[in-house]
């Protein structure tokens, strides 16, 4: 069975159409490699603070480079130009040699853009990390005769990459302690670490929900907030830098403590207790209703004891607790009873 003229004819002319979309594509991406060559040496010089750039020959010889590259890498042309890429610019190992001759085989055979991260290496022997561009150099009748890079700097992006993630944790608007999912996030990596190396590891958790809800009806939500930030603040100063404290749940301070054993868990719960008791005061609390707060505290117990399970038991003991209108410190020792108080009105 024959295909129709017609339709021979239209598939034809798709075709057609198609070779000359690719042409159009090709002689774009060719333009542009012609007049980075052309051009790209002028337009460096002129931004002597700019990106770095430089170009190597077929044996990757430098054969040029601008004034940003002299000045962020500390070599004078003569000690740059002519020189191998490998031992200047880039470390000299077989990593960098398999890596520069597959971009280069790229850019050469496809006459294609590659994009690489890169580590760059100053005159003093200093690491930069660098996005870096590579294209193919061109003749006149389109053949490589080298190879461009023009690099980044990625080292303060990265910097604030981590301050920015840094920013994301906290809880900025309220405490400046770790939000709830940092928190989560890092009991479960340093509980992971101390149960690898047999560490003492103990968690305190603080449970204002009581007297921030009393606080909020009976003076005003201004005051509430004073008392988180407070109490965040009190955390941080008597916990220690070793230390790290986040609000979860709302109204509850966790503070993970590495290294810790449970003996001295106890001893930071009674001095916390009675700072934060104190701070409640001044916010115009009196002395009876100041104390409606819960302090609850364990440590890692064995190999089968998990953060989660470390997380459950103290809320266990503040859940109980609050139904209870029990407060103070409290766990399963015997000896560190909640406080007996009448219930608060």
């Amino acid at each position: 069975m024959t295909l129709p003229l017609s339709l021979i004819i239209f598939l034809l002319a798709a075709y057609i159409v198609f070779l000359h979309f690719k042409l159009h594509k090709a002689r774009q991406n060719i333009k542009e490699l012609l007049v980075e060559n052309d051009t790209q040496t002028t337009q460096n010089t002129q931004h002597p603070q700019g990106d770095v750039y430089f170009k190597t020959d077929l044996d990757f010889l430098i054969t040029y480079a601008n004034e940003a590259t002299f000045n962020l890498l500390g070599y004078s042309q003569e000690e740059l130009i002519g020189k191998h890429v490998l031992g200047t610019v880039f470390e000299n190992d077989d990593a960098n040699l398999k890596t520069l001759l597959s971009d280069f085989g790229k850019v050469s055979k496809k006459q294609a853009t590659v994009n690489t991260d890169r580590i760059l290496i100053k005159k003093d022997g200093e690491k930069i990390l660098m996005k870096c561009r590579g294209r193919p150099l061109l003749n006149g009748v389109l053949k490589c005769e080298g190879m461009s890079f023009m690099c980044k700097d990625m080292s303060e992006a990265n910097r604030l990459e981590q301050k920015l993630q840094s920013l994301a944790d906290k809880d900025i608007l309220v405490t400046g302690t770790l939000n709830e999912d940092a928190f989560i996030k890092r009991l479960e990596h340093d509980f992971r670490v101390s149960k690898r190396y047999n560490n003492d590891f103990s968690l305190i958790v603080i449970e204002l929900s009581d007297i921030y809800e009393f606080i909020n009806k009976g003076i005003d939500f201004e005051t509430g907030d004073k008392l988180l930030k407070s109490t965040a603040e009190i955390c941080l100063d008597t916990a220690g830098r070793d230390a790290s404290i986040g609000r979860f749940d709302k109204t509850k301070f966790g503070i993970i403590l590495n290294k810790t054993s449970r003996e001295r868990a106890v001893e930071l719960s009674g001095n916390l207790y009675n700072l934060i008791v104190e701070k409640i005061r001044t916010l115009g609390v009196d002395e009876y209703n100041a104390e409606m707060i819960v302090i609850s505290y364990t440590n890692r117990k064995n190999i089968n004891d998990t953060d989660d399970a470390m997380l459950e038991r103290v809320r266990r003991h503040i859940r109980n607790a609050l139904r209870n209108r029990q407060y103070g410190i409290i766990s399963s020792d015997l000896r560190s009873k909640p406080s007996q108080l009448p219930d608060k009105q």
